[in-house]
């Protein structure tokens, strides 16, 4: 089979495949995101940040137990960890039980982009359900839904 073939052959299969499908739709809302909350003030925030942010419980959250959570490496991590303590949305401490392990702690700033972001995911639903109605964007949710139970990887949250 020659090179061509197999692009073909892929592009072909791939065409209208539901986790491609789902990988576009993501990027598509991600995006979206980004751009308001760039527009917002918030126009350091990439998606890294934003993955470990929304793993971040309330009292702090170890920086393994980040890492764990995001499916990422600990270098990785401390990579979006670095750029949101430069851009103020949180902090780092040494853990008062572990001097070895580092506490990440959302800050003001950090709570503020939080707040901004559920605005803008709250209006891209809305605009979503204007594409699909309101009937049909139950049902892609309960579908994808089904889809993440099943999955065997553990659920973002």
């Amino acid at each position: 089979m020659d090179v061509g073939q197999a692009l073909r052959a892929l592009a072909e299969a791939s065409a209208d495949d539901v986790g491609r499908l789902l990988l576009h739709a993501s990027r598509a809302v991600t995006g979206a995101v980004l751009v308001e909350l760039h527009a917002r003030g918030y126009d350091d925030v990439r998606p890294s940040h934003a993955a470990v942010i929304a793993q971040l419980d309330e009292d702090g959250t170890h920086m393994a137990e980040l890492a764990r959570r995001t499916g990422t490496t600990r270098q990785a991590v401390a990579a979006s960890v670095r750029d949101l303590v430069a851009g103020g949305y949180v902090t780092t401490a040494a853990d008062p039980a572990d001097a070895r392990a580092s506490v990440v702690r959302l800050t003001p700033r950090g709570a503020d982009l939080c707040h901004a972001a559920a605005g803008v995911l709250r209006q891209g639903s809305a605009t979503w359900g204007q594409t699909l109605d309101d009937e049909g964007l139950t049902h892609l949710r309960s579908q994808l839904a089904r889809l993440a139970a099943a999955a065997d990887t553990p659920p973002v949250r």
